[in-house]
């Protein structure tokens, strides 16, 4: 009888312990894993906190952080370890426009993209005050403008901060029987008016306030728009807008990414005065014949009733009192 008992007894007294004996196991799995993690077995000493002698601890980005993004301390802090993340630079190596100091990067609005482990430079920001996010690219002066860009030819590939100017090419006489006024002629253009072609430049010295991002519009069928932000002047708003609604052929013409000192960059700017609304233009039909003439917009312009055969149209030239 008691013979039987014992290897039951036994039993018992093993399998008590075994509950206990997998819980013991598995946290102390767990604390390894914990102090792997915090970096308390690196070597089996705490992580240095402290630069090295003839060193120098430089904040860097510890994420991902989008231009017009103001800097907040998660975005420099080491999730692994929750110190600053840092690089140890030789005193001798810092360029003088680096930023050393974490608190001068706290609440500054980035104007370009940073990746982990890049350093911070005051080229690297806005000026102090500058509100976050896409107002941020807009330069003082102008306005943003999001448009199509499958609408404008060549503008596809510039990035954040690129100088542009919109040229938009459009027949003139298409769908119109009334008088043409057109504002923006440039000088060189009106050698082509016999063709009712015309081109005028729409925005000087845009620039770009968010590249070329690609949205989804939501619907039965999803519809893909690839977008641009521009920055414009406030003048130049309309003139665009309205090319962009009427058809007309818009071309982007980049500007040189080069530094240029005052001279070279008054004489570039240089342009004739009025450019963009001193000219008008008339057809005249003469029997089977029919030509352009540009004038100034402040004469009298008389229509152009049809494309029948009419006598030649004649507008009042205020200099000379006179018609043509």
């Amino acid at each position: 009888m008691s013979r039987r008992v014992q290897p039951r007894r036994r039993r018992i007294a093993w399998s008590a312990w075994l509950l206990p004996g997998a819980l013991v196991v598995l946290s102390l799995i767990g604390l390894g894993l914990l102090a792997s993690s915090m970096g308390w077995l690196s070597e089996g000493q705490a992580a240095p906190r402290t630069a090295p002698a003839g060193t120098i601890a430089v904040p860097v980005a510890a994420i991902d952080i989008p231009a017009y993004t103001r800097v907040r301390l998660d975005h420099l802090i080491d999730t692994r370890t929750g110190d600053l993340q840092a690089v140890y630079l030789p005193e001798g190596s810092i360029l003088e426009e680096t930023m050393v100091d974490p608190r001068e990067l706290i609440g500054r609005v980035l104007a370009a993209d940073k990746r982990p482990g890049q350093v911070f430079s005051e080229t690297d920001f806005f000026p102090p005050g500058t509100r976050e996010g896409i107002v941020a690219g807009i330069p003082a002066g102008k306005r943003a403008l999001r448009i199509d860009a499958t609408k404008v030819n060549g503008i596809v590939g510039l990035a954040r901060g690129d100088r542009f100017d919109l040229v938009a090419t459009d027949n003139l006489r298409k769908g119109r029987s009334g008088p043409i006024v057109v504002q923006g002629v440039a000088q060189g253009q009106l050698g082509a008016m016999g063709t009712s072609v015309h081109s005028s430049m729409v925005v000087e010295n845009g620039a770009v306030v968010q590249p070329l991002e690609t949205r989804t519009i939501p619907g039965r069928r999803a519809q893909f728009v690839e977008e641009m932000v521009i920055a414009v002047a406030s003048e130049e708003v309309e003139l665009l807008t309205r090319a962009l609604h009427s058809g007309a052929r818009v071309d982007c013409v980049p500007r040189s990414g080069r530094p240029v000192d005052e001279d070279e960059a008054g004489a570039s700017s240089a342009r004739p005065a009025g450019r963009r609304g001193g000219v008008s233009m008339v057809e005249t039909i003469s029997g089977g014949s029919r030509s352009a003439v540009a004038v100034p917009s402040s004469p009298m312009i008389v229509p152009i009733e049809s494309m029948d055969d009419q006598p030649e149209q004649r507008v009042r030239d205020p200099e000379d009192g006179g018609g043509r």
